[in-house]
């Protein structure tokens, strides 16, 4: 028995439309997509022919141009400049081609690191119905963001740091409340000085993962908050570079799900709430800068989990040993420039995955020993200057660290040489300022890190005796010796430094002629 007219009729529409469907698939691109990619291609200023690639029919072959294999839609325009250069930027010489809607499949555009200055963030791109990754950080395009971006409610990823010319300002926020979808908010280096009501349109976010608006000209915050609608998702907070001359918000304890929180050089003042012991997840807490003041709550004993505790640059007091006591994960501790006092606690030689301890510039006095170092094997950078620091480590000690960075300016090391210090071999700065060092100088002093250092300070010392005649520093840059009892002649070994910019030989017993070359020389 034959089918019916009408069936066959049908069956055959749908069989032609599977086969034209099927060969524009094989052709690589829709004819309508790969148009409208030529189109924005012809408006476009491509100085290194980046889009050399654009040509021919098959447009998934295009460099950064990705479509989706079984419809053959393309879903992901990636034109992000990667060699971060302004040379290899793309450049808008005139308004955007909205040609680009043709692409209704969109799902991710990135544009980033481009340059955009001389046209507007084209309104167009608040079409893209199934948008979900938007990148245009580094674009620096005129006036200021369009409200229809509010449009995008399927996005996940907005970030928009650095988009704008720095002579533009962005009035308001009022369009970001209706990204519910969205994960991750970065607006970094924005103006935001025309957007007091920031807070709230961020507030109606309630996926939101990640927050980045750094440097962006805050000045305020709310002090309290009835609701914080991202409490229970958001990890990555950064606020910092702003000017809000305020205490810290106590609501900030109630996003218990951070773990990233940056608030460093923002204006805040005040002591430290003890609700920031309740951020027990935190791998990474910045506070640095501010005009923080007071002891540090007993409740920051509780996080556990951090690898980095910046607090540099305030008026901050308090023991350290009952603030570091538990915090053995740390990598980074950066406490410099406070009023810390007390000493170091022995417990700090368990910090196994320490590469920076930077306690310069507080009244934190005591002795430390080999016990204090015993377990430091990633240490890179230690910074004690400034401190009443006593440092007794017997003659014999091999340090399971090499160091890069050192300064222990003004504590206590002499009289004799620290002889630890001839097993590193990749020191690049070393600063034993008035360390109360005397007699001469080591003959092994003149190999150590004799290819990597580049800044050697040892004035204010008791150092006497003949300058090396064997001194192998290759890389030297900035080397004093002020302020010392050196004598005789100058040794020819200065020659050899070609790299030398500032030498420092006043208040010795030297004599003879500074080579000619030497930058800044006394």
């Amino acid at each position: 028995m034959g089918f019916p007219l009408r069936f066959l009729s049908s069956l055959s529409l749908c069989l032609l439309a599977l086969l034209l469907h099927r060969a524009t698939v094989t052709s690589g691109c829709f004819s309508m997509e790969r148009e409208a990619l030529l189109d924005f291609k012809a408006g476009i200023h491509d100085t290194h022919n980046r889009l050399s690639s654009w040509v021919g029919q098959d447009c998934c072959a295009w460099a950064g141009v990705i479509r989706r294999p079984t419809t053959g839609h393309v879903v992901k325009l990636d034109l992000r400049n990667t060699n971060f250069t302004d040379d290899w930027a793309l450049r808008g010489e005139r308004m955007m081609n909205s040609s680009l809607l043709a692409l209704s499949h969109l799902k991710h555009l990135d544009l980033s690191f481009n340059n955009f200055s001389g046209i507007r963030m084209p309104e167009f791109i608040g079409s893209f119905k199934k948008l979900r990754y938007l990148n245009l950080s580094s674009t620096y395009f005129m006036g200021g963001t369009p409200a229809r971006l509010g449009n995008l409610s399927s996005l996940y990823v907005l970030d928009l740091s650095d988009a704008l010319d720095f002579a533009y300002h962005v009035d308001n926020l009022d369009w970001l409340s209706h990204l519910t979808s969205l994960k991750n908010l970065d607006l970094s280096w924005l103006k935001l000085t025309g957007a007091p009501d920031w807070f709230s349109s961020v507030n109606m976010l309630p996926s939101l993962q990640v927050l980045s608006m750094s440097y962006v000209g805050l000045d305020t915050i709310p002090a309290s908050v009835v609701h914080v609608n991202f409490t229970s998702s958001l990890t990555v907070l950064d606020l910092s570079y702003n000017h809000f001359d305020s205490t810290l918000p106590k609501w900030l304890g109630n996003i218990t799900s951070l773990t990233h929180l940056d608030l460093q050089n923002s204006g805040f003042h005040g002591v430290i709430p003890d609700a920031i012991g309740d951020l027990g997840s935190l791998t990474f807490l910045d506070l640095g800068v501010n005009q923080l003041e007071g002891t540090v709550p007993r409740s920051m004993v509780d996080l556990r989990r951090l690898k980095e505790l910046h607090m540099q640059g305030n008026q901050l007091t308090g023991n350290l040993s009952d603030l570091l006591e538990q915090m053995t994960n740390l990598i980074i501790l950066d406490l410099r420039s406070n009023l810390f006092n007390g000493s170091m606690p022995s417990s700090v030689g368990k910090f196994s995955n320490l590469t920076e301890l930077n306690l310069a510039g507080n009244s934190v006095g005591g002795v430390l020993s080999e016990v204090h170092f015993e377990n430091l094997t990633r240490l890179q950078v230690l910074d004690l200057r400034d401190n009443s620091i006593t440092i007794s480590i017997g003659q014999s000690w091999v340090p399971p660290f090499q160091l890069r960075y050192v300064d222990l300016t003004k504590c206590q090391l002499g009289p004799q040489f620290p002889e630890w210090l001839q097993f590193q071999t990749q020191i690049e700065e070393l600063y034993l300022a008035d360390c109360k060092i005397a007699g001469t100088m080591p003959a092994w002093f003149g190999n150590i890190s004799s290819s990597t250092i580049t800044y050697l300070d040892l004035s204010n010392n008791q150092i006497g005796g003949k300058l090396p005649s064997s001194l192998k520093f290759t890389k030297l840059e900035t080397l004093s010796l002020r302020s010392n009892r050196f004598d005789g002649g100058l040794s020819s070994s200065i020659c050899q430094w070609t790299d030398l910019k500032f030498l420092d030989l006043s208040n010795n017993k030297l004599f003879g002629e500074i080579p000619k070359g030497i930058g800044d020389t006394q």
